[in-house]
């Protein structure tokens, strides 16, 4: 047999365990290259004779970097990786001491280090390449997040106050009828309410964490303190929760609470409910509502926050979908893989 028919059932046994792969050709084609050349590495390193299997100091080969980077993009976590490796090396092994003829046990002693060499020389590099991107994810996000701020700050408090000052502005300089003076105040006060309406649920939201709370009682508590007076609102869990490790949760949190003001910008009169399905798969939240909708296409310039909610949920190895048409309202989904949990 070939080589390549040594190789087609361990492809297979990875195949099984991570069937994202199969419909990710791009993935399976570096799964495929990555294989090929791990052995061969094995086999040139048995024929060189080398005795040793320690390799982690070539951890910027160029290479492998850029398979680290292809693992981050389609968050495809270090851990799978590794498991795979440890399948390729238990079923490969007895293969691949019959195909380099070893004999004496100082022989199988060098074919399994050069076997081990050959596999384990992509994943320092790997880690590191993950590493970077994530960082780079996390720097995005924070990024995106500040903007946003600085958005809601001009679009909504700036623009709040200036309109509350311009009325009061307007009542100093006409000296207007008692009655109709008494309607200006009243407009300017209620403008000047609303913004710090908006300062406050931006300081709430910035405030927001779920400590040691699960998830869904986190996102409940801090909806009710935003959405104090919004009876239309409404929270519900299936299966079992269970708590996230912290770095998942807080980010979780914070994509959640984006998603309902969103909806309190843009579908205030709408009914909403925040679900949480808790399965032996993954943790998957929607946040759906009946208001009037819009095409997730046409947020270009990013003021509905997709973007910056699709980076935080990559950050935690999880995704994010928008499903949504005008006039047939808006479901925004979470999911994060069971084995993130």
């Amino acid at each position: 047999m070939s080589r390549a028919d040594h190789l087609r059932p361990v492809l297979e046994r990875i195949a099984a365990q991570f069937p994202e792969l199969a419909d990710d050709p791009v993935m399976t084609r570096n799964l495929v290259d990555n294989v090929t050349s791990m052995v061969a590495e094995a086999h040139e390193r048995y024929a060189a004779g080398a005795e040793d299997s320690v390799v982690s100091g070539a951890y910027l080969d160029p290479d492998h970097l850029a398979t680290g980077s292809l693992h981050a993009e389609q968050s495809q976590h270090p851990a799978g990786a590794m498991l795979a490796a440890e399948m390729l090396f238990d079923a490969y092994l007895p293969v691949f001491v019959d195909e380099v003829r070893a004999e004496s046990t100082a022989e199988v002693l060098r074919a399994t280090r050069a076997l081990h060499a050959g596999i384990w020389r992509r994943f320092p590099a790997g880690a590191v390449a993950y590493t970077e991107a994530l960082r780079q994810r996390v720097t995005t996000a924070h990024l995106d997040s500040r903007t946003q701020i600085a958005r809601d700050l001009h679009d909504r408090v700036a623009h709040g106050i200036l309109a509350g000052l311009q009325r009061l502005d307007l009542v100093l300089l006409t000296d207007p009828p008692a009655g109709e003076r008494a309607d200006q105040l009243d407009d300017a006060a209620r403008l000047l309410r609303g913004a710090l309406g908006d300062v406050q649920d931006l300081a709430v939201s910035l405030h927001a964490r779920v400590g040691d709370a699960l998830l869904d009682d986190a996102v409940a508590r801090h909806a009710r303190d935003l959405f104090a007076d919004d009876d239309r609102l409404s929270f519900s869990t299936t299966g079992a929760s269970e708590h996230l490790p912290n770095w998942q949760a807080e980010e979780a949190l914070t994509i959640l609470l984006e998603a309902l003001t969103n909806r309190r910008k843009h579908a205030p009169s709408s009914s909403a409910e925040v679900h949480f399905a808790w399965t032996q798969a993954a943790l998957v939240v929607t946040v759906s509502d009946d208001g009037p909708g819009f095409d997730p296409a046409a947020d270009t310039d990013g003021r509905l926050g997709q973007q910056t909610m699709r980076e935080r949920a990559a950050v935690i190895g999880a995704r994010l979908d928008v499903d949504s048409a005008p006039g047939s309202g808006t479901t925004v989904r979470l999911t994060i893989p069971r084995g993130m949990l």
